[in-house]
């Protein structure tokens, strides 16, 4: 995985999924975050992180429930929801910073 950093720095908003492959409501998040790239395409970057595989930037981000989704724009987390959330919802969060 590239570093944290240069994956927040864009000038578009960006949503990160922490996920774990053995947690059914992290596979569930797959479509609805397809959905949501299919929707922004180039008007935001989104991120899978793996948790298992993660383990420092999943510390440091207190990730505890799986999944977690995060966005940040200009460097700043701006928005978190922890726990299964649909297409309806990302975008709608996305959608009051482009």
């Amino acid at each position: 995985m590239e570093k944290f950093g240069d994956i927040i720095n864009v000038n578009t908003p960006v949503l990160i999924c922490f996920y774990s492959e053995g947690i059914e409501n992290s596979l569930r998040m797959d479509s609805e975050l397809r959905e949501v790239s299919a929707a922004l395409k180039d008007r935001v970057k989104v991120v899978k992180v793996e948790i298992n595989r993660n383990k420092e930037l999943s510390k440091a981000l207190k990730i505890s429930t799986l999944p977690t989704v995060i966005i940040f724009n200009n460097f700043s987390l701006i928005w978190r929801g922890e726990g299964f959330r649909d297409s309806k919802e990302l975008l709608m969060e996305l959608n009051k910073f482009l």
